[in-house]
């Protein structure tokens, strides 16, 4: 951010609709970074009224943490705002969207995307889910002229959201993330397994359960084919009463894990398995990097361009070719083998404070754009 004599740039911060797992992680991590930046003052902080976000509590007293409420249902409550009620963020204080969705208001406006979803599908499938993304993608395309700039987290995101809405050209622009904040403080690294090498795999999936994290690839086990997998036990952070395959002993359901869960079981795990069908960007996978862990993951561009040659890629509309990337997996340990991770981190922001300086020199230029455009 470029050195001011005048008073440092007053901002807005807007995550009404954060309450899913991932980006409330992400979130818990990057707002204390951007309230902690010398040269911006955060005026305002709207946050959502459920979730872990909804009791944040700002680190300046001369900011203000509005909690909104919503009334109606959660997606029709999430229309409006993101409309006909957005007005009520007009003002010369740019704001910063940290979910997803442009607002359709006077004011400078950055929008951080991290729905994949908002992309123009592959595939159209008729289901209540498949709806909601239409809509999202309706209204992203209505509001898209009433933002500024836009920031994605990869170059795969980048590419893809402008394929989706051309008119974005020129405007998004590229931030990566590093692992959250919970996972730096530990720095955990691991160089090899924790059990014996010939050992059968202790694997996880911390995912929760979307269409698109694809669990339901696993509900092509049986009781009869399991024991062809050198897998010892397969952890899912999802609840025991949607195991894809209640069957099989060894896939372990154990809800939400808190972050010193997951630092315990990073610690033990031979691998991550990441199933995903579609990513933004995937933070288990740059966790996961972090650590050191090997990788499982679809043969997929998300994938492919986070983690370079060092993943074992399979299918992910096939059962069997997953099957082979856990069978590969085990061999290549039983040799000896281990991922070395420092090229695909090389590339990746080192903590959260460089993250919010480069989230904010952006929003800083889209307020000189709007004060260019009003000269």
């Amino acid at each position: 951010m470029k050195n001011r004599t005048a008073k440092p740039l007053t901002a807005r911060l807007h995550m009404t609709n954060i309450t899913g797992a991932g980006a409330t992680q992400l979130l818990q991590s990057l707002l204390p970074a951007l309230e902690s930046d010398a040269n911006v003052l955060v005026s305002e902080i709207y946050l959502p009224e459920r979730g872990a976000l909804s009791s944040y509590v700002s680190s300046r007293p001369i900011t203000r943490v509005m909690v909104i409420h919503r009334w109606l249902p959660n997606s029709i409550s999430r229309v409006l705002e993101c409309t006909l009620f957005a007005r009520r963020y007009n003002g010369d204080t740019p704001i910063l969207v940290l979910g997803d969705l442009p607002l359709r208001c006077s004011a400078p406006q950055t929008v951080f995307v991290q729905q994949s979803n908002l992309l123009r599908p592959t595939v159209w499938r008729w289901s209540a889910n498949s709806l909601k993304y239409w809509i999202s993608r309706v209204i992203f395309r209505m509001n898209l002229s009433f933002a500024n700039r836009f920031i994605v987290q990869t170059n795969v995101m980048h590419d893809s959201l402008i394929d989706t809405y051309p008119k974005l050209h020129g405007k998004v622009h590229v931030i990566s993330q590093p692992v959250p904040t919970w996972l730096l403080r530990h720095n955990l690294h691991r160089h090899g397994r924790y059990l014996p090498v010939n050992e059968h795999l202790n694997l996880i999936y911390p995912a929760a359960n979307y269409p698109h994290k694809n669990h339901a690839l696993l509900s092509g086990l049986s009781t009869a084919n399991a024991s062809d997998w050198p897998v010892e036990q397969l952890t899912l952070t999802i609840d025991s009463s949607l195991n894809p395959s209640p069957m099989v002993p060894w896939i372990r359901c154990t809800g939400f894990l808190s972050a010193q869960q997951m630092v315990d079981a990073y610690s033990k795990v031979d691998a991550l398995l990441f199933m995903s069908s579609e990513e933004s960007y995937g933070f288990p996978l740059v966790e996961a990097m972090y650590v050191g862990l090997p990788i499982i993951c679809p043969n997929l561009p998300y994938a492919r361009h986070m983690c370079g040659n060092q993943a074992i890629y399979f299918d992910a509309s096939s059962l069997s070719s997953l099957h082979s990337a856990v069978v590969e997996l085990h061999k290549r340990l039983a040799r000896g083998w281990w991922p070395d991770w420092s090229e695909q981190l090389s590339s990746i922001s080192k903590d959260w404070d460089e993250v919010a300086h480069a989230m904010l020199s952006i929003v800083e230029n889209s307020e000189q754009k709007k004060v260019n455009q009003e000269s």
